[in-house]
């Protein structure tokens, strides 16, 4: 079910195939533990806030979550316990770690394409 090898993440790691690999593989787990519709929706709310383009979404997303994954990229440190608590509440305890690893992922993918990671590292 997880989105194909792509992105300035993995493109700057073509030069080192087994850690590309680690990295695809750790990435895909967060995927699937959470489904394709709420990956979309999180990369949605990441991308809007560094200005990257990013497919809408099918369906609805709690709006306590959005919320949550908006914040992630420059305001991480600001989130409360209440906050991350009624995330949590939402999903459970390992679909939690997911949601912010994933969140944590698409805001990597965002800077490094702002950036040009891959052109950079070749």
């Amino acid at each position: 079910m997880s989105e194909t090898k792509s992105g300035p993440v993995t493109a700057a790691l073509a030069g080192s195939p087994a850690l590309g690999a680690k990295f695809e593989a750790f990435r895909s787990a967060a995927h699937d533990a959470l489904g394709e519709e709420m990956v979309a929706h999180i990369r949605r709310a990441i991308s809007e806030v560094h200005g990257v383009d990013a497919p809408v979404p099918m369906g609805e997303a709690p709006e306590i979550m959005l919320a949550y994954a908006r914040r992630m990229p420059f305001e991480h440190t600001a989130i409360t316990d209440e906050e991350a608590a009624a995330v949590l509440a939402e999903l459970g305890e390992e679909k939690f770690v997911a949601f912010s690893v994933v969140a944590a992922l698409f805001d990597a993918e965002c800077r490094a394409e702002k950036v040009d990671l891959a052109g950079l590292s070749s």
